[in-house]
């Protein structure tokens, strides 16, 4: 169990540098396209030219703007896996404690019924996030 939460804290770490370099790429991304779309504006007004100079920059805008909105797609994704690692992580972490408190009680019979109350309430939070994941598939194929 130890080891499985090394491997969460590790994936979870990866995941926030996936979403922090996501989220760097799509501000980056869309600053540019703006750009491009600026100097398309303003290249025949500037310079005078005609408006078929400004073509293929507002098409580099226009495409490094979706690229940009492929990113912030990317970084919703990569927030989604972090918040869900984060509640696995938090939920170890509560059920381990619970377990190592196990030690502290006097007689075995407190560990049992403690033990049993433990897994329990793990059961208990188990089927209700079930629930609630059947409930939100249920709102959204709606």
């Amino acid at each position: 169990m130890l080891i499985n939460l090394e491997d969460i804290k590790e994936f979870y770490t990866w995941s926030q540098k996936q979403a922090k370099a996501s989220f760097i790429l799509a501000v980056i991304m869309c600053i540019s396209g703006f750009g491009l779309m600026i100097v398309a504006i303003l290249i025949p007004i500037v310079f005078r030219l005609s408006f078929q100079m400004s073509i293929i920059p507002a098409i580099g805008g226009v495409i490094t703007e979706l690229i940009a909105g492929t990113a912030l797609v990317v970084y919703r994704n990569s927030l989604s896996q972090l918040n869900h690692y984060h509640k696995a992580l938090h939920e170890d972490e509560r059920f381990l404690s619970s377990v190592t408190l196990l030690g502290k009680f006097s007689s075995v019979e407190a560990q049992d019924d403690m033990l049993r109350e433990i897994i329990r309430s793990e059961i208990q939070m188990n089927l209700a996030e079930l629930q609630e994941n059947e409930n939100r598939e249920a709102g959204n194929s709606k």
